[in-house]
């Protein structure tokens, strides 16, 4: 892979996104890192890619209004202006998860999960795609959860529907430039974010029973799925909702 090919990864500070960058780095690619308040954590994911020999640049985003969107994608713009380059990769990671069942959420719950989980990707890839290389690839994070029935999770789930129709949509819209678009469907993810609940016998429990393989995943994994998805070994598969659960859909 030639080093100029750069890729954009949003919430890359922790968790799944964190590896993602890594990942992406060590497979050649620079990186525009998106963080919001988690600077310290950020400094540390960049400091690891640099290490790797790679380039990276800071930018910050809050996906919760449309005008802090709006705000993103000019920051992004200059960066890229300001450096002289494309994009190869865009990754939509950054969102937001409720445990609010149908009756609990609000107004402004619902809001703040469509503007950060569906809003933000929308139009972050309609505003860089004419900065996006041909046979370029976008990937997003959806989750499994849009196959299984989760009352509980009923918001989040919804937008990840969304993000599940805009990925094999906009396959259709770009396939002309040779960029396919996927999404990955993460399962039950041992992340920081999941910790609270997941690192007790009860979490342990109901990720080995959701699984067929009788646990939960890594960053890493779904992070190789991304490497993949972003690699011309996937020069062929556009508009795909991949599922990487574990197998909790069987």
């Amino acid at each position: 892979m030639e080093k100029s090919k750069y890729a954009l990864v949003t919430g890359a500070s922790r968790g799944i996104g964190k590896a993602i960058a890594i990942q992406l780095a060590r497979d050649g690619f620079h990186l525009l890192l998106h963080y919001n308040q988690n600077l310290e954590q950020i400094k540390e994911v960049q400091r690891n890619i640099h290490a790797l020999g790679r380039l990276s640049h800071l930018i910050q985003g809050d996906f919760n209004t449309t005008q802090e969107i709006q705000k993103f994608i000019e920051r992004v713009n200059d960066q890229m202006a300001q450096a002289s380059i494309l994009l190869h990769t865009i990754v939509h990671n950054a969102g937001h998860a409720t445990s609010n069942g149908f009756a609990e959420a609000d107004f402004e719950e619902f809001d703040l999960l469509f503007n950060a989980n569906v809003k933000a990707p929308y139009f972050i890839s309609q505003s860089l795609l004419e900065k996006v290389e041909d046979q370029g690839r976008i990937i997003c994070i959806s989750s499994g959860v849009t196959r299984i029935a989760f009352p509980h999770m009923m918001l989040y789930s919804m937008t990840k529907g969304a993000i599940n129709t805009m990925t094999f949509t906009l396959a259709k819209e770009v396939g002309k430039r040779g960029i396919t678009v996927n999404s990955v469907m993460p399962g039950i993810i041992d992340t920081d974010s999941t910790a609270d609940w997941l690192h007790t016998a009860e979490g342990q429990k109901n990720a080995a029973e959701m699984s067929a393989l009788g646990r939960e995943g890594q960053p890493e994994e779904i992070a190789q799925v991304v490497s993949f998805l972003a690699s011309e070994k996937a020069s062929f598969i556009t508009g795909h909702n991949l599922d990487a659960t574990g197998g909790s859909h069987l």
